[in-house]
């Protein structure tokens, strides 16, 4: 396979005779015979003319044309989806002479001059269809694009092989390498929010797999059961410490809000009143702690802390 160069490698005017040797494509060449007021006729190797075209054919001129295979190389920049980079392009094209006429009809000599704007043309038009990251897609589809197109040239040519290698510049591979690390980040930040979703959602349900552990403990007074649980994971005291205080409220708001509809409706007698204050008294002090002590409710003697604030107002 040789280079480019011309295709028509030669033009001989002669008057072809019966009894002289008839013209006979040398391997790789085709003739193309030429006479006033008729239409090119082409021999390819193999092909010979006959007694009656050599002598009534009055060809005048013999062309012999290359038809073996060539090859020639461009570079170019070729715009990208949105133009706001160039991929810089090497090509490298493989052809060969299908219809001999056709290049003596045009006289073309230089493939590479009738070849290159239309295999350009078709490459910018598939280049625009990818963004600069898609170099690899974009090589891939002009290729393909090309050897179809091609089929469609009518200049004589057959494309045999193409090969397109699509680079970028600086700019646009600093531009790939933040929007592949935008990415990336993306993803990494998307994981561990689904991680910390997971954990939440694990926790929560770890508390309230708990929850329905202790709650009849609490509700039903199991203390030893529950302490013995607790000694073997002291890290849901605080939680149970909390749950015990609800409970302890909503039982003292319960008894306050039986009390309250009692009264209400006229229906405790005196000695009643006093055993149900006792029981809310109690549920009171119970529910601030040891530092309040009752004693001897039973007796009518007065808490200390209620005491020490009676004498005070008193002295005032």
């Amino acid at each position: 396979m040789s280079e480019t160069k011309g295709l028509i490698i030669s033009k001989e005017t002669t008057r072809l005779r019966l009894f002289r040797p008839r013209p006979a494509p040398e391997p790789g060449i085709a003739l193309v015979l030429f006479r006033e007021g008729q239409p090119l006729v082409t021999l390819w190797p193999g092909d010979r003319l006959t007694s009656g075209e050599v002598s009534w054919g009055n060809y005048k001129t013999v062309y012999k044309v290359d038809i073996t295979e060539h090859s020639f190389s461009f570079s170019c920049t070729l715009p990208c989806q949105g133009e706001a980079f160039e991929f810089h392009t090497q090509v490298d094209v493989t052809y060969s002479i299908e219809n001999p006429n056709l290049i003596v009809e045009r006289n073309i000599t230089d493939a590479r001059t009738v070849l290159e704007p239309l295999v350009v043309n078709t490459m910018r038009e598939i280049s625009r269809e990818h963004d600069v990251e898609q170099s690899a897609e974009a090589e891939k589809s002009i290729t393909e694009r090309v050897l179809e197109e091609s089929k469609k040239y009518s200049t004589g040519l057959k494309i045999l092989r193409f090969m397109v290698k699509l680079s970028l510049e600086e700019d646009a591979r600093n531009h790939i390498r933040q929007l592949k690390q935008i990415e990336r980040t993306k993803v990494s930040e998307r994981r561990q929010a689904e991680l910390e979703k997971q954990r939440i959602e694990l926790e929560v349900e770890r508390t309230k797999m708990r929850m329905e552990f202790y709650s009849p403990l609490i509700k039903e007074g199991q203390w030893q059961l529950l302490a013995l649980q607790l000694a073997n994971h002291p890290d849901d005291v605080a939680a149970i410490a909390q749950m015990i205080r609800q409970q302890r409220q909503a039982d003292m708001e319960n008894q306050l809000r039986a009390l309250k509809i009692m009264l209400e409706e006229d229906v405790i007698e005196g000695f009643q009143m006093e055993e149900a204050s006792k029981r809310v008294l109690q549920r009171f002090v119970d529910s601030f702690g040891p530092d309040l002590e009752v004693r001897a409710l039973g007796s009518g003697e007065k808490p200390k802390a209620l005491e020490a604030k009676q004498d005070s107002q008193n002295e005032s």
